[in-house]
């Protein structure tokens, strides 16, 4: 499917958008883009890890918002492993990797990590595609 790379880089951009507009959402913009992200990824490629993770990830977040910190961190640290490790460097794993740790690192960060890695990524992923 081909316009699954555009979609998912225009929805991660809509989403760092809105986290800085509204953080005060934060956690159910983080929690639909990860069950969509997951969806995609189930629909478009079976079931693999990262799909099935991004969400469970959405659904833990929905379920109980008081871990967001824990499992965003968690989320992007291993997405951002599981990139290098899936075969020569990329700039999005490296990405996802950093911000997870500054995650943990620093919490009250939390709106910005999360608002910047998505709209970088977004961006990122229309540069890709066009």
């Amino acid at each position: 499917m081909p316009y699954v790379g555009p979609l998912m880089a225009v929805l991660a951009l809509l989403a760092g958008i809105l986290i800085l507009i509204r953080p005060s959402i934060l956690n159910t913009i983080v929690a639909i883009y990860l069950i969509v992200v997951g969806v995609i990824g189930l629909v478009t490629s079976g079931f693999s890890i990262l799909p099935i993770l991004a969400l469970v990830a959405g659904i833990l977040i929905l379920v109980a918002p008081s871990i967001l910190n824990f499992v965003v961190a968690i989320y992007l640290i291993v997405v951002g492993v599981m990139g290098l490790i899936g075969g020569g460097f990329s700039l999005m794993p490296v990405i996802a990797l950093v911000a997870g740790i500054l995650i943990l690192i620093v919490p009250r960060l939390l709106n910005y990590v999360v608002a910047i890695y998505l709209i970088l990524i977004g961006i990122m992923g229309l540069i890709a595609y066009f």
